[in-house]
C-alpha cells in the first residue's frame, strides 16, 4: 500500500510539471501528456527510488530522474515537434522542475516506503565506517618458551 501510495504522489507530480511546463513549448495534447506521465512515473520510480535511492542515496537517485526524464523528453515528445533549442529549453527545464520535486519525494520514500521494508526484514545495513581490520603479529609460543628456560 505504501508503494501505491508513494506512486500516486510521483504521478501527480509529473503529471504537474509536464502539463505546466511542455505545452509552453509544444503542441502536445493533455492525453500525451497523461499518458508520458503514467510511463515515466513507472520507469522513474522502478529505476530512481527503488533502485538507486537505497543503494547510492538522495543525490545520485536525483541526477539519475534529471537525466532520466531530459532523455525521456528529449526523445519521446521534442525529437519531431520542434527546433532543438526548443526541444533542450523544454527538457530541461521540465527536468529540473523534477529534480527539485525528486529531492523532496526521496525524503518522503526514504522516512515512510524504504525504512519500514528494513523494519520488516529485520536487515540492518552495514555501512563500510562499521567495518575495521584488525591487524597484530603473531606470537611464536614455542620461541617465547624457549627464551624463558634459557634465562632461568
Amino acid at each position: 500500500m505504501r508503494h501505491l501510495i508513494a506512486l500516486l504522489i510521483k504521478y501527480v507530480l509529473l503529471a504537474t510539471i509536464f502539463l505546466a511546463i511542455l505545452p509552453l513549448f509544444f503542441q502536445v495534447s493533455s492525453a500525451e501528456l497523461l499518458f508520458f506521465s503514467l510511463l515515466m512515473t513507472l520507469i522513474t520510480y522502478t529505476l530512481g527510488d527503488v533502485y538507486m535511492l537505497p543503494r547510492f542515496g538522495n543525490f545520485s537517485a536525483t541526477v539519475a530522474d534529471f537525466v532520466l526524464v531530459f532523455i525521456a523528453v528529449w526523445v519521446g515528445i521534442g525529437i519531431n515537434r520542434g527546433e532543438l533549442t526548443t526541444v533542450w529549453s523544454a527538457a530541461f527545464f521540465s527536468s529540473l522542475l523534477v529534480a527539485i520535486g525528486e529531492a523532496v519525494f526521496h525524503a518522503y520514500m526514504d522516512k515512510n516506503v524504504l525504512r519500514h521494508r528494513d523494519e520488516q526484514t529485520n536487515d540492518q545495513a552495514v555501512t563500510i565506517r562499521e567495518l575495521q581490520t584488525e591487524m597484530a603479529e603473531e606470537l611464536d609460543v614455542r620461541t617465547a618458551q624457549n627464551k624463558d628456560k634459557h634465562r632461568g
